[in-house]
């Protein structure tokens, strides 16, 4: 329970040096991650050579590493690779004489497939399940007078998950899981005579981190109101007023507003006020990266996001109107798929 403990302790640390505006929902593209825990086994059975069924007492902590490689696509699905190593230890054996003892270790290579439940905020939970080689190796299982398996064999391992991650930023994330691992029984030498098998399935709790490649590139410098165009000399005046405009732009995948851009809403509501302006249209854009429906939705969060700053600062949301127009209307255009930071931005409208 002492590894049980410390890996929870682990996972809130971390939570709470997190900043609490931390970002949304999974970054897509390419990560790495690694992780430990704790295994809490069923009480095995042991099947010997005679078909004797004796039911083994396992230590009840041990501890879980795990490493992996995946790519998590804008969607919620993820497709990973991930090695996964666990041991159980055996304490007693049933009806069985003095000097029980032995463990089974696993090393497993798993290929995942996970879907995480983007929600919008810090916090996404997800379910998955994996399968693939398990490489057991049965050391010395059993007790003396029913004899002990040993050997090394490769069976099919698989894998139940559901957990949760927290995104601390664009790139760094802690995980938390639960995850049901069995294989089929690993079957090895006997020291009396044949071949025996073991049951071979474990509870178990995990943390870890990943490490996200696709993280957001920098953002444009200096979030700027847009230029209004002076008239030309001896030019007749405007008779339409003229809007107000502004823009502020967004991190990658991301509606989370940035202090600079804060700041360029904060002015917007300080004009929109003092300008005797009876209107804001905020609109919402994104890149080119992901399907249209997912950037169109963004693209939705990040209008009510400047819409909802806007509530903050006094302006009556009966003057605000929002949309989100996805990747249409670039600013910059590029083809489909392609990473911009200028495009990643939201519009801010005055007019009288």
């Amino acid at each position: 329970m002492k590894k049980l403990s410390v890996s929870a302790l682990a996972l809130v640390a971390a939570l709470v040096a997190a900043p609490f505006a931390a970002h949304a929902d999974t970054t897509p593209g390419w990560y790495a991650g690694a992780g430990f825990g704790a295994t809490f086994d069923n009480d095995p059975t042991i099947y010997a050579p005679t078909t004797t069924r004796r039911t083994a007492e396992e230590e009840r902590a041990n501890l879980d590493l795990l490493g992996n490689v995946g790519f998590a696509w804008d969607n919620g699905l993820r497709l990973e690779g991930e090695y996964f190593h666990n041991q159980s230890n055996v304490k007693s054996v049933e009806a069985a004489p003095t000097g029980a003892g032995g463990h089974l270790s696993n090393n497993t290579l798993f290929g995942n497939v996970f879907y995480d439940c983007n929600m919008g905020s810090m916090f996404t939970p997800y379910v998955g399940a994996g399968v693939g080689p398990d490489f057991a190796n049965v050391k010395s299982v059993g007790a003396n007078g029913v004899g002990y398996l040993r050997g090394d064999t490769t069976t099919l391992g698989y894998q139940g998950i559901v957990g949760v991650s927290a995104q601390l930023d664009d790139n760094w994330a802690v995980t938390a899981d639960y995850r049901y691992v069995g294989s089929t029984d690993p079957k090895v030498d006997s020291t009396i005579r044949g071949q025996g098998r073991v049951e071979n399935d474990s509870h178990n709790l995990l943390v870890g981190i990943r490490y996200s490649f696709g993280g957001a590139e920098a953002v444009p410098a200096h979030s700027v109101a847009a230029p209004m165009l002076a008239p030309a000399a001896g030019a007749q005046p405007v008779l339409a007023p003229v809007p107000q405009s502004f823009m502020v732009f967004f991190d990658f995948n991301k509606s989370t507003l940035t202090p600079e851009a804060k700041r360029i809403i904060a002015s917007a509501a300080q004009e929109f006020k003092k300008g005797h302006y009876v209107k804001i249209v905020t609109t919402g854009h994104t890149d080119t990266v992901g399907t249209a429906a997912y950037n169109l939705k963004l693209s939705d969060r990040r209008a009510k996001a400047v819409e909802a700053e806007l509530k903050k600062l006094g302006v009556s949301v009966k003057n605000i109107k929002e949309s989100g127009v996805g990747k249409e209307g670039l600013l910059v255009p590029t083809a489909d798929g392609v990473r911009e930071a200028q495009n990643r931005r939201a519009e801010i409208v005055l007019s009288k």
